[in-house]
């Protein structure tokens, strides 16, 4: 979960340092904008949102038997 979840945290606390701050947020003098892209490079390095949710899933939903059909 840590893995999904950690990434996705990051990006949503970077935007918001962003959009706090405005134009002056995507400049040269702020580092903000470099740490979003390092935030989406490890988004898609660690694989998607939506892979990670199925495993997490998978890992946490009982698993189904199918009834044997005579």
């Amino acid at each position: 979960m840590n893995k999904w979840w950690g990434p996705k945290l990051a990006f949503d606390v970077v935007k918001q340092c962003l959009l706090a701050h405005g134009h002056t947020g995507w400049g040269e003098d702020l580092p903000f904008a470099q740490r979003l892209r390092d935030v989406l490079g490890l988004q898609i390095g660690d694989g998607t949102a939506q892979i990670m949710k199925n495993i997490i899933a998978r890992e946490y939903l009982p698993k189904r038997r199918v009834p044997c059909l005579p």
